[in-house]
């Protein structure tokens, strides 16, 4: 299995710029042995195993979406994916935000040589809030999960 590190946000990065400073942030690094195209980081990851549950809970409350769907974010042909909409996309990174605008996911490459960085991150609006509060060692946990499951 392959390690995850939690690592600081990339100054400069999406993730970094978007939104309050006070919001929450957070960004998690696994290196793949080979050389990751973002394009690739986002089909994958989005079709992993690890988020077809969340795929599925998505699903029924009317915000599903499938690997066709997937790919078509990947390869930039459309800007929404399940709950998300595209807010930014740079040639190694792209950031989307739900729906309600609440939270954001980042997903980022960063090549070297013949391996790949792959950084996931997340942007919280409201941090204080008692149940985000409770929730926040379960999502760094299952931001782990879920890119451990990149294949």
């Amino acid at each position: 299995m392959m390690k995850v590190d939690a690592v600081p946000v990339p100054e400069g990065s999406l993730l970094a710029e978007f939104g309050s400073p006070a919001a929450y942030r957070d960004c998690f690094r696994r290196q793949a042995g080979e050389a990751v195209s973002l394009e690739q980081l986002i089909e994958r990851f989005y079709s992993s195993p690890a988020f077809r549950p969340e795929r599925i809970l998505l699903g029924l409350i009317g915000k599903g979406a499938d690997d066709t769907d997937a790919k078509a974010v990947a390869r930039g042909e459309t800007g929404q994916f399940a709950a998300w909409n595209v807010v930014d996309r740079r040639q190694d990174e792209i950031l989307l935000q739900d729906f309600r605008g609440s939270t954001a996911s980042w997903l980022c490459v960063r090549k070297q040589a013949d391996k790949t960085d792959l950084l996931f991150g997340s942007w919280v609006g409201e941090p204080d809030r008692t149940v985000v509060k409770a929730l926040l060692p379960f999502h760094r946990w299952y931001s782990r999960m879920l890119l451990r499951g990149f294949v």
